[in-house]
């Protein structure tokens, strides 16, 4: 099983802070969370180290493509349950940190 790891480095959230998203489709804009930003980025480099689409991610899950896409354009995001079946089909893990 790969380990991964979610280190969160001041460098690393240099670049997030630049691309600091919102969900906007909300009544009010909500800003996201960097270290969130971190994660997802983290999880889709990891899908692609796989060779696994959306598709294929989805797959595994036992959800939509669509909604795959939705995580990991910052659009929705999953439950509890959900981000673990994330984790389990990239055979990934997350610590927890504290700064």
């Amino acid at each position: 099983m790969y380990m991964f790891y979610v280190v969160i480095m001041s460098n690393y959230f240099q670049y997030v802070d630049k691309l600091l998203k919102t969900f906007t489709h909300l009544k009010e804009p909500v800003t996201i969370d960097r270290n969130w930003i971190v994660i997802v980025d983290r999880l889709v480099e990891e899908r692609h180290k796989c060779d696994l689409s959306q598709e294929a991610l989805a797959h595994k899950i036992g959800c939509a493509s669509s909604l795959i896409h939705k995580w990991e354009q910052y659009k929705r995001l999953p439950s509890g349950f959900l981000f673990l079946c994330w984790l389990q089909a990239l055979d990934c893990k997350v610590e927890i940190k504290k700064d």
